[in-house]
This record gives C-alpha cells, structure tokens and sequence, in this order.
C-alpha cells in the first residue's frame, strides 16, 4: 500500500474538499467534527482552516500540533492525522497525542493502520517517546488500528456520555 504523510498545502485543497464530500455522504459521520483534522468543520472555509493549520494562527486554548494529510498513490487526501506535541489535562484524560480519521469511502482498506504507523516514527522524531492514543469504547476499528500498532491499554475514561479507551505506545 501506498500512503504518504503530508502537511496540508494550497495545492492539496481540491482533495481536501473532495475529502469532505465524502464525509458529508454519512450524515452519522458529522455530528462531531472530523477525527484528526484540527476541528475542520468549525472554519466558515476550509482555506481559513488551512491557514490555521499551517501558519498555527491562533484559536486559544489549543496545544502545539502539526496537521498532515494521509495520500494515496493518487495523491488523492484519504485521511487527516493530528499529532500533538504536548497535552493538556483534557488531551492527556482523553485526546492523546494522535487523532485520525479516515473518509469513510475508504475504510477497511488498512489505511488507518499505516496513518498511524507513520505518525507514530514522526513522533518519535519529534522526541515524543511515549504516545498516547484514545478511541471510543464504541469503535472496535480504532482500537484495532492502535493495538495493531503496539498500543498497550492502560484505562477508560468517561467523558460526559463517551467512555473512551486510553492506549500508549512505548
């Protein structure tokens, strides 16, 4: 399988937008925002978001991240990742360092799996040596994904009505 780990760039914004498309084909899929994608769908337009995610123009209260986009062969965006640098007390509860999603035409193909994979040497890079990733008790993919990655589950949390699994990755 072919997938590259970029940062979000001007000429991506046609595929991030037909990204979007996808999404917005499963209603479910938006009633919060996109997994990994540094709250795209609360930007008016996605160039502001892309503006946001590449010069870290300011929205308070956010931690130190770096956005990339997950390509096929194509160049085609099939996924967003978000690796966060340091984590606050509601990152570190349940957020974790690592958020992604995958458009959902493109699921159970294994693109998760290497999304994380690659992110997790980036972050290493980043001297983030231990890692922590969090999914919903509900979603048995994710939780996959990250154990297939070396995750080693420490807990649940509950966040309001979401009970979410709490993994790191050493």
């Amino acid at each position: 399988m072919k997938l590259k780990i970029v940062k979000p760039q001007w000429e991506h914004m046609d595929e991030i937008l037909n990204a979007l498309e996808d999404f917005k084909k499963y209603p479910n899929e938006l009633k919060e925002n996109i997994s990994g994608s540094s709250d795209i769908l609360s930007f008016e337009r996605t160039e502001d978001w892309l503006d946001f995610v590449q010069e870290g123009v300011g929205n308070p209260g956010w931690m130190p991240f770096i956005q990339y986009l997950a390509l096929d062969e194509e160049n085609k965006v099939i996924g967003f990742i978000n690796l966060r640098l340091k984590l606050n007390e509601f990152l570190l509860n349940f957020g974790g360092h690592i958020g992604y999603g995958v458009v959902p035409s493109r699921r159970k193909q294994g693109y998760a799996t290497e999304m994380l994979k690659q992110t997790l040497k980036i972050a290493k890079k980043e001297g983030i040596d231990e890692i922590l990733i969090t999914c919903l008790d509900s979603n048995i993919a994710s939780e996959k994904v990250i154990l297939n990655n070396g995750g080693i589950y420490e807990d649940s949390r509950i966040d309001g009505d979401k009970n979410i699994k709490r993994f790191w990755i050493k």
